[in-house]
């Protein structure tokens, strides 16, 4: 018996419509581009993204790697230390407080993460290790490469919202933007300036020299 392809016109326009793709890219106040900017994109009928595998925010040659990393609420994280020296890994967050055991060469016991929002995370003995874990509920993110770009693809038509955080600005809350992508759409871009941002975290202190003592330096 042959078999028959059966071509629904109708059916195969929109399928090849409603996947358009968009180009997200942020920038600071002065119009430079901005990378680790969190970008999420949000429509009722948007499918979740996938889980890309196990999430971890690896500790190597002092820093945490990678500096921001975003997950769906409700994942869990792991901690591996690369290093040969000890770290101890802890936020004060109000969105997750916690606290790993002092470890070297191991993965410490991961930590799961019920509630939205931004994590700020560090290390108890080496003040210069900073991250972030940015929590969603959105159905797709991303975080910006160092263009300041982030692509999202497959897009249905619909309405959309996009927001977008850094998590060393100056100002609280994240930049919205709406849009609507229509069944003849394909590629679209959209910017957004997220104000002013702060210096990085990881950056090295500046030795001072205390007025009070002579000799004596300490770092601001």
């Amino acid at each position: 018996m042959q078999s028959r392809l059966l071509i629904i016109p109708g059916l195969l326009v929109s399928t090849m419509l409603h996947a358009a793709e968009l180009t997200v890219m942020t920038t600071d106040q002065q119009g430079a581009p901005l990378s680790q900017a969190v970008v999420t994109l949000n429509n009722p009928a948007l499918a979740a993204q996938p889980r890309s595998g196990k999430a971890e925010v690896d500790q190597v040659n002092t820093q945490f790697v990678p500096h921001v990393l975003v997950v769906p609420v409700d994942s869990s994280v792991s901690f591996p230390n690369s290093d040969n020296t000890r770290h101890q890994v802890y936020s004060f967050s109000a969105v997750k407080r916690f606290s790993t055991n002092l470890f070297s060469g191991r993965e410490a016991e991961p930590v799961q993460f019920p509630q939205p929002g931004l994590v700020p995370i560090g290390c108890n003995i080496h003040d210069r290790m900073h991250a972030y874990i940015y929590v969603t509920n959105a159905p797709r993110y991303a975080v910006t490469d160092e263009q300041g770009v982030a692509r999202f693809s497959d897009l249905p038509a619909g309405d959309y919202r996009v927001e977008a955080l850094h998590p060393w600005q100056l100002e609280e809350g994240s930049t919205q933007h709406s849009l609507v992508i229509t069944a003849t759409d394909a590629d679209m871009q959209t910017n957004l300036s997220l104000g002013r941002i702060g210096p990085d975290p990881r950056a090295a202190r500046t030795q001072k020299l205390n007025p009070l003592i002579r000799s004596n330096p300490f770092a601001r």
